[in-house]
């Protein structure tokens, strides 16, 4: 018994010493996980995207007509209160196959005051060339804290690159 006693104690002296060096590596901050979505049917896309703490939006795309759309909900409502909306196509002028689609994290720096750019952002790809564009969202920080009006917006091509080359 005197063993199982001391073996017990020396697993939650370890604990302790594991909680307490966790603590010590992330000096105290809290680390949120953040997961994104991604989902997608003949001729459809959909992703959410992360935008500002505790907020997501979901984005749509039809492959046909190049129609970027997504909505984010208010937090304090429950409804859909910014729309974003952008057609594509433009940016891919030899479209001839399907489109890929997914999120990821960013941390826009060199922003001041409310009007920024969402936590995510989007990259879409034709499947053919391999061409790849990245769309940010235009977020007000303010949005966040208030029932505000609905808003209407665009996404913000912001680069392209090459995946296949020619």
């Amino acid at each position: 018994i005197a063993k199982r006693g001391r073996t017990g104690l020396i697993s939650l002296a370890v604990l302790l010493l594991l909680v307490g060096a966790s603590y010590v590596l992330t000096e105290g901050r809290q680390n949120n996980a953040a997961a994104s979505t991604a989902s997608q049917v003949e001729g459809k896309s959909m992703v959410t995207v992360p935008v500002d703490a505790g907020m997501e939006a979901v984005v749509t795309l039809d492959h046909k007509t190049g129609e970027l759309t997504g909505y984010v909900l208010n937090r304090f409502t429950g409804q859909f209160f910014v729309q974003y909306r952008y057609n594509i196509a433009s940016d891919f002028p030899t479209f001839k196959g399907n489109y890929l689609m997914c999120s990821g994290i960013a941390d826009f720096t060199g922003f001041n005051g409310n009007e920024r750019l969402a936590n995510g952002v989007i990259y879409i790809a034709d499947e053919r060339t391999g061409q790849v564009t990245a769309y940010a969202i235009p977020w007000n920080s303010q949005f966040r804290n208030n029932t505000t009006a609905p808003q209407r917006r665009a996404f913000i091509p912001l680069d392209k690159a090459r995946t296949r080359f020619m």
